[in-house]
């Protein structure tokens, strides 16, 4: 295996591994947020985990339905 096709598939498996871990939360929030909301600032990364922390203590799922 050469050193690009190694970097590929570290880059890939970062990828999925940050999507599966939900680390990459934040990124989408930032993507979806200007491509909605043009010319708004989004909240800071740290505004953005609070806030989720937030909405989860409030918003307890049962796990069903």
């Amino acid at each position: 295996m050469n050193m690009a096709a190694i970097r590929t598939t570290w880059r890939e498996f970062r990828a999925f591994w940050r999507d599966l871990t939900g680390e990459n939360a934040y990124d989408r929030y930032v993507e979806r947020h200007r491509r909605n909301h043009p010319g708004h600032a989004p909240m800071s990364e740290r505004e953005f985990w609070r806030a989720r922390d937030d909405f989860n203590e409030t918003h307890q799922s049962t796990g069903c339905c």
